[in-house]
């Protein structure tokens, strides 16, 4: 097909016209679409079951018969002034059973509405070529909507020739000039119906003429935006620009809340689960300020104590990296591993532990204190007093977890009556003695080795005479 824009009849449709000239019952052509193609001029097709992109649909204000071209039904729709604001690029016929029958391209026409600042009524005539008129129910135009018809007929054709915004509005005026000459219409006044005239100025003081929709809609956002007055009571939510709240009183550089008592509660909401929450107190009594429904309060990244707390936590801070330096009086969290050079006997898999350090009470402003709490096997607490100029060797600290390693002395062997020695002693099968790790016990055995005192059968193949199992194992205290 050659033409530019033309109207096809779709698959469904030309089964549907085909049975009801089989039936006699006539095809009921109800309603007119359009759209916009999503932006582009559309290529009709058969197989089409809608429009590319609808942006109206309506009831067809007349169904007839092309008096010059009895082969040709006509359909033919009013889109209001009042619907608008997209651009027609294609238009569809659909049926009582939203079946589309036919299917167009239109000519680029951009349909304003009456928010705009121009509006006009938009007439979409759209023609199918049929094999029996009869097979479709035809609808007569309505005297309301068509009355006017010889003052504006012939329109354009969107099958045949491109219509232009000039074309229609030249077909408005005429019909609206038409509709003059037939009755004699009175201005509009405040009390009497009549014609009016529009006016788009917001300040005028006129009573004879009528605001258009955008005019009023500037007035209500003025009027929306205002600020209140002294006195007034805001509902709602109140969004301020990028300077922010600003509340002057006596003192111009001050921010003055005003309350009906001398205790009050800031109290926060959450938009997202639209719920209030008191977050801060005043109590006026006490001269306190009480932080309330809040899981950590930090100021420069630090987590601020509260009442309560031991200042252990996640937030206490980084690692030390260098004990030995002075440290201010709070709660540190180290690695074994950074103490080989002072805690030697403690850095076995780089066990975690705190460090606590506290303002001592000595003669010197740097006399301090520290407590060191690791978790080998066993927890272990040791403390030391340090002065400004030097500080003193790590002491532990005697618990019921290590009461055992103050009672015996290193290097006494011990009946133990399990298979494995516990945490501090090694068993004594005559292996050499790690004299780094163990100084003491190798202080204890001069040439370096643990005393072999394995029973019969504890990995020397050696049975017992009467056959029993070997039920303990000798043990020595290694630190």
């Amino acid at each position: 097909m050659n033409q530019t824009y033309y109207t096809v009849l779709t698959q469904k449709g030309i089964a549907l016209l085909d049975n009801a000239t089989s039936l006699g019952v006539p095809l009921k052509i109800t309603q007119m679409a359009v759209g916009d193609g999503n932006g582009n001029i559309t290529k009709p097709d058969v197989t089409q079951t809608e429009l590319v992109h609808e942006v109206r649909r309506a009831a067809i204000d007349k169904l007839f018969v092309d008096n010059e071209n009895p082969c040709q039904i006509i359909a033919e729709q009013v889109i209001p002034e009042t619907d608008g604001g997209w651009f027609i690029h294609e238009i569809g016929l659909f049926d009582d059973e939203n079946n589309l029958i036919a299917v167009g391209n239109y000519p680029a026409t951009y349909k304003p509405n009456c928010l705009e600042d121009s509006s006009r009524t938009q007439v979409i005539r759209m023609v199918i070529i049929v094999d029996n008129t009869e097979a479709i129910e035809l609808k007569n135009e309505t005297t309301e909507v068509f009355a006017a018809r010889k003052y504006i007929e012939p329109r354009a054709d969107a099958t045949q020739t491109t219509a232009t915004q000039k074309y229609v509005n030249d077909a408005i005026t005429a019909k609206i000039t038409a509709h003059e000459k037939s009755t004699n219409h009175p201005n509009a006044t405040t009390s009497n119906k009549g014609f009016v005239q529009l006016n788009s100025e917001i300040d005028s003081k006129l009573e004879t003429q009528a605001a258009t929709p955008l005019e009023v809609k500037k007035v209500y956002d003025v009027a929306n935006g205002a600020v209140k007055r002294s006195g007034d009571t805001m509902t709602g939510q109140l969004t301020l620009s990028s300077n922010g709240l600003k509340i002057n009183n006596s003192n111009n550089d001050s921010m003055t809340l005003m309350t009906s008592s001398d205790s009050y509660s800031h109290v926060f909401y959450d938009a997202k689960t639209q719920r209030s929450e008191s977050k801060l107190d005043y109590d006026s009594t006490e001269n306190i300020w009480q932080f309330k429904n809040v899981k950590d309060v930090t100021i420069n990244d630090k987590s601020v104590l509260k009442a309560g707390d031991y200042g252990i936590g996640a937030n206490f801070g980084a690692p030390l990296s260098d004990p030995e330096k002075r440290l201010l009086t709070g709660f540190y969290g180290i690695s074994t591993d950074k103490f080989a050079s002072n805690l030697p006997k403690f850095t076995y898999n780089n066990c975690s532990a705190a460090l606590a350090v506290y303002g001592g009470d000595g003669y010197y402003n740097g006399h301090v204190e520290q407590l060191y709490v690791t978790d080998y096997e066993l927890p272990r607490l040791f403390s030391r007093c340090g002065f400004y100029t030097r500080k003193r060797a790590w002491v532990e600290t005697i618990t019921e977890a290590n009461i055992d390693r103050f009672l015996t002395p290193v290097g006494v062997p011990l009946p133990w009556p399990k298979s494995k020695p516990p945490v501090g002693y090694l068993e004594c099968n005559g292996a050499n003695i790690d004299t780094e790790k163990y100084p003491k016990l190798a202080y204890a055995y001069w040439d370096n080795k643990l005393p072999d005192l394995r029973n019969w059968d504890n990995s020397r193949n050696k049975d017992r005479p009467d056959g029993k199992d070997i039920t303990f194992m000798y043990i020595v205290k290694a630190e």
